[in-house]
């Protein structure tokens, strides 16, 4: 099985370093990352099946990869970004001198830590998880490739799951991931069902857009 995850195109709330919601929109930039990452992957020709978040930002970075591929996305709820319940549209630092006892249970308690109004980073990843469960189980035997469009985040737990990490904290070593990047994972279904990790054939690659965006 062939596996592409493809975090969403440039949003107003990337701009504004902020903690979104599912409405937060791609901007003028994002669209063109998300149109020269179609154009790359429509080359391909192995493309089989198309997730994508439900939130905006990744269905219409979806809906773009599917307009040039000939894919229709197909909306997976469990694919969409933490909620962070009352705390969107504040940046992380607004958050935290607003609302400082919150931001020590979350230094505290980790990803047992439940955003008020939102989920915990437990049900999150879990979330995640069973998602990832369900399509490498419907696709493990596939020949063609499958692309998932998410976030930042839930593409961080993600990678931590196909590398098999135990999943217990935050995964850190993961986050960073650019808009309209691309990590590109082979799994073997033998050594999957053995308890194996993937194999990463590439991670957070935005060569693709060096190509295919010009000048702001």
């Amino acid at each position: 099985m062939r596996l592409l995850l493809v975090r969403h195109g440039e949003t107003t709330g990337n701009l504004a370093h902020q903690l979104q919601d599912e409405h937060d929109p791609l901007t003028d930039q994002g669209r063109q990352q998300a149109r020269a990452l179609a154009a790359a992957l429509a080359q391909r020709g192995d493309l089989g099946s198309l997730y994508s978040s439900p939130f905006a930002r990744a269905f219409e970075t979806a809906q773009i990869i599917g307009a040039a591929t000939g894919l229709t996305p197909q909306p997976r709820p469990a694919l969409a970004e933490i909620n962070v319940g009352q705390a969107a549209g504040l940046t992380f630092a607004q958050w935290a001198e607003c609302f400082p006892d919150q931001l020590a249970a979350f230094q505290q308690d980790g990803v047992a830590f439940t955003w008020p109004g939102g989920e915990s980073g437990a049900i999150f990843a879990a979330r995640i998880v069973a998602e990832l469960d369900n399509l490498i189980t419907q696709h493990l035997d596939d020949a063609q490739a499958v692309v998932l469009v998410s976030h930042g985040g839930a593409l961080a737990w993600a990678i931590s799951y196909l590398l098999r990490e135990p999943g217990d904290q935050w995964p850190n070593a993961h986050m960073g991931i650019g808009n309209c990047a691309v990590s590109e994972v082979t799994i073997d279904p033998a050594a999957w069902i053995a308890g194996q990790p993937a194999t990463f054939l590439r991670r957070n690659d935005q060569a693709h857009l060096a190509h295919g965006e010009s000048p702001t």
